[in-house]
């Protein structure tokens, strides 16, 4: 027995697993879609052509479909196509149905069974080239069972019989169509009358967003009306927000805090006050906004409609209002300093600085970047430099209402740079009732000189990139920081962080590397020992050069325990448990990564990985779409480390989508700067060769880009091509330089082929890799 599943992304499952190869991709998969929706209804085999294969000629087509049904019934069994004469359906004794059952429970009035059926839009991501016919058919299928699913939650809501059951439908309907007018009234009113007044108005701020950025439309006068109506109306229990910040509360400083009247607000108040952008980024923008939307619905059904009591921040990229445009670095450098203390504070969990400067420019509101980073509270300012004069405006908004909690002016020198970080962080954490965390070890902190910590700045502004110029920029900046104030223990933490890439990505000589990490590490924790930051870069070191596995562990958990928002920790104690092949355990540290840094597209492509190998694969496909889609030249998309191009492709071709998963290969082909002649010499290889026909012309075009390629990711394409004896070589080559890379070799599975060779258990067990 089978099931087909065709709402969201198809596949087949059988008892030992999801079933892959020809049966599960193109035309075939199509066949099997045509037929489910007839419901036991049997097709002509004259209308299947007519919609597969429009362009053939009738004596060419009969063939083909001949094909695809020797195909499907050769992976599925004899009996799951029944024919009777000319026409064709499915068997309902070998083949179970998602979409069947979802129709089923729909008519019998079981609607909770059947959005629960309901996996996504039917088919979705499907296509089939060279067919506007099937398109017509897909489109006309997809809305029509949308608008079933659509009804079923709509009269969920309207049948719930308490308020919070009735937020969660709703939450789910406007989720499915988030610029649906009627919907997003019967949502907030359902908020409003559970008595979440501030979610309502959230909602409202998201539709109409929504609504301006992909339609140019204002929302409806009722939506208005509503909004207007419950900001006006006092709360039926008004309590504070926040207390006003007392002088005593913040540290002892060069630079002194003025208060700012929240109204009029600083002129980075928010989104709103912001000038329109140009129509052509409203590309960007609402994709940003329907996650908005998507996290709001799950974070909401989760919690039952009700407010979190969790306390969270996140921290916009300060504006760097300087005459001189090169001070940006000077600003994100602060934000990041801001974000690194805030994060130590207990009992606040702080967005990571991936996700919060990924919303830069994007002109959404506090509300909307509250729902996409999923805190409470915003923090967001400006930085003025001019010579060694220092101004910093700094505002922090409730996420859920709007409302101004905190806002402050700074005027010092430049010179005092790291205190007014401490100045901010620790007025922010009055503002939400908490203090910060480790204060004896703040205050023993030695001065660092304006210089060193300029330099410092420099180097974090540019350490996120992946690419070998910048990172090596980093390096020197922090190298002259370290210099300057060799006890500066964050230089040779942040340093040791951009250090590790260039190993792993072949930029620099991998026994160079590590002596220098071992030196930065051991110095870090010397002058710092509860830096969490170093910490997390020793568990770099023992994981990915050391092959100390316990060792490992060790340091990476102690680095979650010192900051439990750390989500670049997080993300390395996901890649131990991912090499030990605990693939649970790697996609739950992976998730809460997530959490901390939604934005983080590294994050995105490794969890995606993660969750392939736990069966979540319609979740994998998902999280790599994202991936790509924030960062689309990200080296590991592009396979230019240890492994093959990550994401999409990797996910399609694993679930023998071949036709797909080519098409995302060419174009990542494309970006890596393949001619017109490889991207052909690749497509033709596929036709003619199939699925090793098209690895042997990538692993040519690699090789042809690659003067000296990594010997890891040669062993992984040539095990695909199906060359197995030279992928052992490439292997022990990889073995005998001790490639970073190596730490997957159990979690890769393009290795797969070649797991029962002597060579390659040899291999696993010299590393001691769990068995």
């Amino acid at each position: 027995m089978y099931t087909l599943r065709l709402l969201g992304t198809a596949s087949i499952e059988g008892s030992d697993g999801p079933r892959t190869g020809r049966a599960t991709q193109g035309r075939r998969l199509a066949l099997l879609a045509m037929l489910a929706a007839a419901r036991g209804r049997a097709l002509s085999r004259d209308k299947l052509v007519a919609v597969l294969w429009p362009e053939a000629t009738p004596e060419r087509a009969r063939p083909q479909l001949s094909d695809a049904l020797y195909i499907l019934r050769g992976a599925l069994g004899e009996d799951v196509i029944r024919a009777t004469g000319d026409d064709l359906s499915l068997n309902p004794a070998v083949l179970t149905i998602d979409v069947v059952r979802f129709e089923d429970a729909v008519v019998a009035g079981r609607l909770e069974e059947a959005v629960e059926l309901y996996g996504g839009p039917f088919l979705d991501g499907f296509h089939v080239p060279d067919s506007a016919e099937f398109e017509e058919w897909l489109d006309a299928e997809r809305s029509r069972l949308g608008r079933q699913y659509a009804r079923a939650l709509e009269a969920l809501a309207d049948a719930a019989g308490d308020h919070a059951a009735s937020v969660s439908w709703w939450r789910r309907r406007a989720a499915l169509d988030p610029l649906d007018g009627a919907v997003a009234l019967r949502l907030m009113q359902s908020l409003g009358a559970s008595g979440d007044r501030a979610g309502a108005l959230r909602h409202a701020t998201i539709h109409a967003t929504l609504l301006r950025e992909e339609l140019d439309a204002e929302p409806d006068g009722a939506i208005t009306a509503l909004a207007e109506k419950l900001r006006r109306e006092p709360p039926a229990a008004p309590t504070p927000t926040h207390a006003p910040l007392a002088p005593a509360q913040a540290p002892a400083a060069a630079v002194a805090p003025k208060e700012v009247a929240p109204v009029p607000a600083p002129p980075l108040a928010g989104a709103e006050e912001r000038p329109r952008k140009p129509r052509r980024l409203r590309a960007l923008v609402v994709p940003v906004m329907v996650v908005a939307l998507a996290l709001t619905a799950i974070y909401g059904a989760s919690r039952g409609g009700r407010t979190a009591s969790a306390r969270s921040v996140g921290v916009l990229p300060f504006v760097n209002m300087s005459p001189d445009p090169t001070n940006t670095y000077f600003s994100d450098g602060l934000s990041e300093q801001i974000i690194l203390a805030l994060s130590r504070v207990d009992g606040l969990r702080v967005a990571a600085r991936t996700s919060s400067f990924a919303l830069r420019n994007r002109e959404l509101s506090v509300r909307a970047i509250g729902d996409t980073l999923d805190v409470q509270a915003v923090l967001e300012g400006s930085v003025l430099v001019d010579g060694n004069r220092l101004r910093v405006i700094a505002q922090l908004i409730d996420a859920r209402t709007g409302f101004h909690l905190w806002s402050a002016q700074y005027d010092g020198d430049r010179r005092d740079a790291l205190a007014l970080q401490d100045s901010v962080a620790y007025a922010i954490a009055g503002a939400l009732h908490l203090q910060l965390a480790g204060n004896d070890a703040k205050a023993a902190r030695p001065a660092i000189s304006p210089e060193a910590y300029d330099l410092y700045l420099r180097g974090l502004y540019l350490r996120n990139s992946l690419q070998a110029d910048q990172l090596r920029q980093a390096s020197a900046f922090f190298d002259r920081a370290i210099a300057l104030e060799p006890r500066f223990a964050g230089a040779w933490a942040a340093k040791a962080s951009v250090v590790a890439p260039m190993a792993y990505f072949r930029y620099a000589n991998r026994d160079s590397i590590v002596a220098q990490l071992r030196t930065l590490t051991s110095r870090a924790l010397e002058l710092d020992p509860r830096s969490s930051e170093a910490y997390a870069a020793l568990g770099v070191l023992k994981l990915f050069f050391d092959w100390d596995w316990a060792g490992a562990e060790a340091a990476l958990q102690r680095a979650v325990a010192l900051n439990p928002n750390d989500a670049h920790a997080w993300h390395h104690l996901a890649n131990y448990y991912a090499a030990m092949s605990r693939s649970r355990e790697a996609a739950a540290a992976r998730s809460r990564a997530l959490q901390l840094d939604p934005l983080n597209a590294r994050t995105l492509l490794v969890g995606a990985t993660d969750l392939l190998l736990t069966g979540d694969t319609a979740v994998a496909l998902d999280r790599a779409r994202r991936g790509a889609r924030l960062d689309p030249a990200h080296p590991l998309l592009l396979g230019v480390g240890p492994s093959q191009p990550a994401g999409v492709p990797f996910i399609l071709m694993s679930q023998g989508r071949h036709d797909e998963a080519v098409e995302e290969y060419l174009r990542v082909a494309a970006l890596r700067g393949a001619t017109r002649q490889d991207v052909e010499s690749i497509r033709s290889a596929y036709t003619s060769s199939g699925v090793a026909g098209f690895w042997r012309a990538w692993l040519a075009m690699d090789q042809r880009q690659s003067p000296s390629p990594d010997p890891m990711r040669m062993a992984s394409l040539h095990a695909l091509s199906g060359d197995t004896a030279a992928a052992l070589g490439w292997l022990e080559r990889a073995y005998a330089e001790r490639n970073p890379g190596l730490i997957y070799l159990l979690h890769d599975s393009s290795f797969e082929p070649l797991r029962a060779q002597p060579r390659f258990v040899r291999i696993a067990r010299a590393m001691k890799l769990p068995r």
